[in-house]
């Protein structure tokens, strides 16, 4: 048979990503709407410090170290309602608009049920206080460039999750 020689006129390619986190969780990765699951019931915010992106807020949880604003979708809330209350709650930061660019889902095992993320990225708006009463000890701005397998690193920031949004990001420039 005799190849026509034409390139099929549209060709979606979807960008998935699997992988296993440290506790040997199984992740998928996607920053393809196409693919997003709806009604997340957690959520990770990429807060950046300034008009160029190249420093994220991070918090320092009392147990696990440096880590992305992020949490659980309480009852009744959208995924960018808890976004934006978690990082508040976390950061003390507001931020201008909120841009949902991934999701990720965790599986960790059979018999679990997996908890699928939202990833959000927001500019600083506004820099408050920290609410008492959280587990947040502090917050501080640190670049995009970061190398997440510090020893102050939280393990929820030593997987893939944040090198993968780092490199998706630098692509949308």
């Amino acid at each position: 048979m005799k190849e026509s020689g034409r390139k099929p006129e549209s060709v979606v390619e979807m960008m998935m990503y699997y992988f296993y986190d440290r506790s040997g969780q199984f992740i998928s990765l996607t920053f393809e709407q196409e693919c997003f699951v709806p009604n997340a019931g957690h959520v990770l915010v990429l807060a950046f410090a300034g008009e160029d992106r190249q420093e994220i807020v991070l918090t320092r949880h009392k147990c696990r170290g440096w880590e992305m604003p992020g949490g659980k979708v309480e009852p009744g809330e959208k995924p960018e309602e808890a976004a934006r209350r978690e990082l508040l709650e976390e950061t003390g930061v507001e931020a201008e608009s909120l841009h949902w660019i991934g999701q990720y889902i965790i599986d960790s095992g059979p018999g679990a049920k997996k908890a699928v993320k939202n990833i959000y990225t927001g500019m600083v708006k506004e820099w408050g206080e920290i609410p008492e009463g959280f587990e947040t000890l502090e917050r501080s701005v640190f670049p995009l460039s970061l190398m997440p397998f510090q020893k102050d690193m939280s393990p929820f920031i030593q997987d893939n999750i944040f090198p993968l949004c780092r490199a998706y990001l630098e692509k949308q420039k």
